[in-house]
């Protein structure tokens, strides 16, 4: 049989005493077994552990990261405290497991079966490679045992034990004989020279370099630039995916700014690696290769502290092409432990062990990354759906699937494959996968009209992101809930709540911020005050051509027009309209609420000229089935371009149904605003 190599977290645990009791009951020993077996495997099963061996009285599991097997171990021993004589010791390390001839075997095997002494009864105890990975995770707290004697093993190895979550410590006394001696040097025998030496290095440290103790703590800035891929031009999308997942799975574990991938993206290949940290703003920077070979692949990577020229870590990694799942959240978790960043994320979480699957997902995410026309999309769709077919249980690969259906205004398709989603992550317990589908969700419902929807659904998932410690993910869900307030007509709390994000991101240092002045704009813009809106469409226009996506500049250029269109500078608010009408055509965005708007400002402009605007195609236009719902603005422009009573009535009737909705005193700040005000007007005028 050939032998199979896997990195993972291993689980060994013992039953305290089991000898003895054997000795004087072998029925109820026998009893015992099927009882641990009958409780344990469907917690081991919950967490996606493995259940390689049962050794007489022990049990060999592995799990794909070290936060589920501490997880599972908790509440393995919370759920056989009560049980008679079912009393487990557990130890968990990390390392290889080589499966031959049906047995499991491997020096790290081996470890972890020797650290599960270290446990008390009912206790876990961890190797510091476990320790490593989730010290950063606030749930868990541990207590630092020593070193163990382990003849035969070359590994330095170091025990620790879990003292959260009611775990009873392990009383080193007791294990002592265990251990390494402690070295017996001792800090007083230090001459008064030496230590005067350090007190005085200590002071001018404090005193001159503003070394702080206890003071602010810096927000870690990295810029992940885009692995380096070393093989074949076919292969390019092994680097470029797991790029844009690792800058994902990095900025969502806590306090930390990441550069956003499109300014990744954006930077000149020939500039130096001082030069990229300074246009990115970042003070850490991670370079990585990528190599495939036959059935495997070689992965490079640094982290570099810029300012002076540290490596926090250099690493080769080389293994089967069956671990390549596993390597974003390898280097998402090295990066977070070594900037010291807190958080409660498994980062170390694979998204799937389907490496065939996984392939089909990176292939989805690389296009999705270079696409151009709908052509793309329907490939992105085909690829998704085929790794989807391998694993079903691939969460990412169906929230961009749904994506793809709402982005091309198909929410119904959408709809369902984010509430199937839905459902299969609260079932699996995938909490990140489980946010990521709250929120689109709450997009999408936002979209089609359905705000009530939206607002539980943005809740719900600002729930579970808090909970995950995604502050970042949290202030875009702020700025997502504030332009539903504006779909609401509550402008105040829109206005707080766009704001309430951008400053998030200054403070952060982000440049992701200043992307957020379009949207400032648009509330400004419907308050009617309209100098602000101007001045924040034009920082958001001068921002996104540096960008360079046609999507990105289409907003500001239609939001400048809008500006021109209420001062009434027809031929200026022309020159901007028509460009972003004309984006908006090669964008392919003719089932979007943005098309129906460019379209009328566009029309309406055109007839205050004097020009022809039978080039605009109403018809398309009205009867599209995916154009969603017409906001009180449309309507009363199309009454404006084709005098058509039915048009001021639709808009009228919506005015009056968003302001029904709305407190008393928002609602008469609602009514004085400029659009609502003069279809109000306007209406009791011509009634």
């Amino acid at each position: 049989m050939p032998i199979e190599r896997k990195l993972a977290a291993i689980m060994f645990t013992d039953i305290a005493g089991y000898t003895a009791l054997s000795a004087k009951d072998s029925k109820k020993t026998s009893e015992l077994l099927t009882t641990q077996r009958d409780t344990l495997k469907p917690i081991v099963e919950k967490h996606g552990g493995s259940w390689m061996k049962e050794i007489g009285d022990g049990l060999l599991i592995t799990f794909d990261s070290a936060t589920s097997a501490v997880e599972c171990s908790i509440a393995i021993q919370e759920a056989t405290k009560d049980i008679e004589d079912l009393n487990l010791r557990i130890g968990i390390h990390q390392g290889e497991v080589i499966k031959q001839d049906g047995d499991v075997i491997g020096d790290d095997v081996n470890v972890t079966s020797r650290i599960e002494p270290f446990s008390a009864i009912g206790g876990v105890a961890i190797s510091d490679k476990i320790y490593r990975d989730i010290s950063s995770n606030q749930e868990f707290e541990t207590k630092y045992i020593g070193k163990p004697k382990l003849k035969g093993v070359a590994q330095k190895v170091e025990v620790y034990c879990i003292t959260s979550h009611g775990l009873p410590e392990t009383d080193v006394s007791k294990v002592s004989a265990k251990l390494e001696e402690k070295s017996k040097f001792n800090i007083f025998a230090l001459t008064g020279g030496i230590l005067t030496a350090i007190g005085i290095a200590f002071w001018i440290a404090v005193g001159v370099f503003d070394v702080s103790f206890g003071g602010k703590s810096e927000v870690p800035s990295v810029g992940i630039l885009l692995m380096e891929n070393l093989g074949e031009r076919d292969e390019e999308f092994w680097s470029s995916g797991m790029t844009a997942d690792l800058i994902t799975r990095v900025s969502g574990a806590g306090l930390i700014r990441v550069a956003p991938l499109d300014d990744i993206l954006k930077l000149d290949k020939d500039l130096s690696i001082e030069e990229k940290a300074k246009k990115l703003r970042v003070k850490y920077i991670l370079t990585h290769s990528f190599l495939i070979k036959d059935n495997s692949f070689d992965l490079w990577c640094k982290l570099e502290n810029i300012e002076n020229g540290v490596a926090l870590f250099s690493n080769k990694i080389s293994e089967p092409m069956d671990m390549t799942t596993q390597m974003v959240g390898k280097l998402a978790n090295d990066i977070v432990t070594s900037l010291k960043v807190k958080t409660k994320q498994d980062m170390m979480k694979a998204p799937t062990a389907n490496a065939e699957a996984y392939e089909y997902y990176l292939r989805a995410k690389y296009i999705h990354i270079e696409r151009k026309n709908i052509q793309d999309t329907k490939i992105i769709r085909s690829l998704l759906r085929k790794s989807i077919e391998l694993d079903d249980k691939l969460l990412k690969a169906k929230v961009n699937l749904g994506w793809t259906y709402a982005n091309t205004g198909e929410y119904e398709q959408a709809k369902h494959i984010f509430e199937d989603a839905l459902k299969q992550s609260e079932k699996l317990n995938y909490k990140l996968e489980n946010a990521d589908l709250l929120r689109a969700l709450g997009n999408l419902y936002n979209n089609i009209g359905e705000y009530n929807k939206s607002l539980d659904y943005f809740n719900k998932a600002m729930v579970v992101q808090s909970n995950l410690g995604d502050n970042t993910k949290n202030a875009w869900l702020k700025n997502a809930i504030g332009l539903l307030y504006l779909s609401l007509g509550n402008y105040d709390k829109s206005l707080e709540l766009i704001q309430f994000t951008h400053n998030y991101f200054i403070e952060l240092g982000d440049s992701n911020s200043m992307d957020l002045n379009f949207n400032l704009a648009e509330v400004y813009f419907k308050m009617g005050q309209y100098q602000k809106a101007y001045e924040k469409y034009t920082i958001a226009l001068k921002i996104r051509k540096k960008k360079g996506q046609l999507s990105h500049i289409f907003y500001p250029t239609m939001g400048l027009g809008k500006i021109y269109v209420q001062r009434h500078e027809y031929s200026t608010a022309l020159k901007y309209l028509q460009e972003a009408y004309d984006l908006c055509k090669e964008l392919d965005l003719r089932g979007w609420g943005e098309y129906i708007e460019v379209s009328t400002l566009l029309a309406l402009t055109k007839k205050e000229l004097g020009l022809s605007y039978n080039d605009i195609d109403f018809a398309e236009l009205l009867n599209n089935p995916y154009k969603g719902i017409f906001t009180i603005d449309y309507n009363y422009r199309l009454y404006q371009v084709f005098d058509n009573f039915t048009y001021l009535e639709t808009a009228y009737n919506q005015v009056q149904e968003l302001a029904n909705n709305l407190e008393p005193d928002v609602k008469l700040k609602f009514l004085s605003y400029p659009t609502p005000k003069a279809i109000v007007e306007e209406w009791e005028k011509v009634k």
